[in-house]
């Protein structure tokens, strides 16, 4: 009793639970339903109005992130160093831009979607049966959103008319955005069926091949053909595809003006084998190749490609090119016009990041993940703008998915006996 103090033992003290109070309560029921919630609107909602995604996206990313702040959520740090980098480029090139004003909104909103966006790829842990609900939800949200919107083109597309106010063909270029969307989160939902629900498979199947026929996107076909045989080819030789995923990608970066500008002085010869806005195309590709070879360093500014000069001795070789101006219809040619080999180097770079993600999933997951990627650049070659808000969500939402989706299943494996691993 009289020894000296430290010959007295101690103990670690005992951990006190938290009380949950109403604060802490709702933001636990809104960390484990929003993700629920939005991923049941991004088929249905969202494919009835595709730039939707950007908002439920957000939303969804801003709930988790405060939710997590207590904890200090965990980010990608190499992706937000390259998205930072390329951010601060588009700010930069307002001091050459030839739409300085366009450049700086655009750079705005760029940030915008950097901020609100990247902090939900990393797909903090939810709970077992939230995962399982999400993509059981998910799932039946997807058939219903696909065979509603599979009807209403059929039928001219009165309801997204009167959805969107506006009648005829701005109402399917709405759904044609949707449907490539939903291209891109419906493969993690098919890899979590597969593995997981494999009865829902068929109707799941099904209901997207209707709409992907009834819809009008050529680039959303495209995407789910590349997505199938690039699956297909991974299942065996996941290694050779990544390989062959990170080559084509370098060389599609590099080399895509020069390609471009080929295809499109000969466009005279396709004539009649592609559809008008493919001859459109080709014909936008024609002098903004053309821009990429006199502003090849730093570009013409950030989301100034619309406003970049085009010649008389262009506009009378074209056809469907007025001197109004479009943008590119190709992100890589698009990073080449507006910022030049610098910020074409920065998205090569984050691609590869991507790639590098996709690799490491598990090896269940692998596959899903290569052939995602290479959905999503196939999209990206073909349709919207780098500056496009539900362009990058249906990209974060896939990536969410994804992440989420390859923890379950690890957590899964590790409740089973060695043997049935």
């Amino acid at each position: 009793m009289t020894g000296p103090c430290h010959d007295i033992p101690t103990f670690p003290p005992r951990a006190v639970p938290v009380p949950m109070n109403a604060v802490t309560r709702t933001a636990a029921a809104a960390d484990r339903w929003a993700p629920v919630a939005v991923f049941a609107a991004l088929p249905t909602i969202g494919l009835a109005a595709g730039p939707a995604y950007a908002g439920l996206v957000m939303g969804l990313s801003v709930i988790r992130m405060l939710v997590a702040l207590p904890q200090r959520p965990a980010i990608d740090r190499p992706l937000c160093v390259t998205a930072a980098a390329f951010v601060g480029l588009g700010w930069i090139s307002i001091a050459w831009s030839v739409a300085p004003h366009r450049t700086e909104a655009e750079a705005l909103a760029l940030t915008g979607i950097a901020i609100l966006l990247l902090p939900l790829t990393p797909g903090r842990m939810l709970p077992a049966a939230t995962v399982e609900r999400l993509f059981q939800v998910m799932a039946w949200a997807t058939m219903l959103g696909a065979a509603a919107a599979t009807f209403d083109m059929l039928w001219g597309a009165p309801g997204e008319a009167l959805v969107a106010g506006r009648p005829g063909l701005a109402s399917m270029t709405k759904y044609n955005r949707g449907i490539d969307h939903l291209v891109l989160v419906a493969i993690p939902l098919l890899a979590f069926i597969w593995h997981r629900r494999r009865r829902l498979l068929p109707p799941l199947a099904v209901t997207l091949v209707a709409v992907l026929a009834v819809g009008r996107s050529s680039t959303g076909q495209l995407a789910a053909i590349v997505f199938i045989v690039v699956l297909a080819v991974a299942l065996i030789l996941p290694r050779l595809v990544a390989i062959v995923l990170t080559g084509g990608t370098v060389l599609l970066a590099v080399a895509l003006p020069v390609a471009l500008h080929a295809v499109a002085t000969h466009r005279a010869a396709l004539q009649g084998l592609i559809k008008q806005s493919g001859m459109n195309r080709l014909e936008i590709w024609d002098y903004m190749t053309a821009r990429v070879l006199e502003r090849p360093l730093h570009g013409w500014g950030l989301a100034a490609s619309p406003a970049v000069p085009i010649t008389p001795a262009e506009l009378a070789t074209y056809h469907y090119v007025t001197p109004v101006g479009f943008y590119p219809h190709d992100q890589w040619l698009q990073l080449w016009v507006e910022t030049g080999a610098i910020g074409t180097a920065l998205g090569l770079v984050f691609a590869l990041l991507i790639l590098r993600r996709a690799e490491r999933l598990p090896v269940r997951l692998r596959p899903w993940g290569l052939a995602t990627f290479a959905a999503a650049m196939t999209i990206a070659c073909m349709n919207f703008e780098i500056t496009t808000d539900s362009w990058w969500a249906a990209l974060a939402a896939a990536g969410f998915l994804f992440s989420i989706l390859s923890r379950h299943l690890e957590h899964a494996d590790d409740r089973l006996p060695a043997w049935g691993r």
